[in-house]
């Protein structure tokens, strides 16, 4: 065998070595980030889910003022009245948002592709964002009101 052919097989045995650990990094970085794409999902969950009790509690509140403004004068709170009643909507909507997430959520891959997978997970930070930021925003919103009346 001649030096030129030991070097040659030398080479692309190196090559296959090298193309391996490439290939093997990067599936494992895919699934790293897949994994981290889906702990942020569901770390955006857990920063709002365990508000529900005080958001449906704060909805109370606000349907009690709102109740209250009706039998103080029902025409003269009008306007107050619709956007307490607004907020309530808008705070079941977002009770009900979180619920509806919740239950089309898959939490693994189930017979698709990894970068399907992620796909769908970028699409489901999106809608558990805005779950997220419509319970946040309706909660703001309540406390403000509820402040002002105490």
């Amino acid at each position: 065998m001649s030096n030129h052919l030991i070097m040659k097989n030398i080479f692309n045995s190196v090559s296959c070595v090298i193309c391996i650990v490439l290939i093997s990094f990067s599936c494992s970085q895919s699934d790293n980030s897949t994994e981290e794409l889906r702990d942020e999902v569901i770390a955006i969950h857990d920063e709002v889910m365990p508000k529900m009790g005080e958001l449906k509690s704060m909805r109370k509140d606000i349907l009690k003022i709102s109740e209250n403004l009706q039998q103080e004068d029902s025409l003269g709170n009008t306007e107050k009245i619709q956007e307490l009643e607004s907020l309530a909507e808008r705070m079941d909507q977002a009770f009900d948002g979180m619920f509806v997430w919740m239950r089309q959520y898959k939490p693994a891959a189930e017979e698709v592709s990894d970068e399907d997978y992620r796909e769908y997970l970028i699409g489901q930070k999106e809608m558990v964002e805005k779950v997220n930021q419509d319970i946040r925003s309706t909660m703001a919103e309540a406390r403000s009101v509820l402040e002002s009346k105490n």
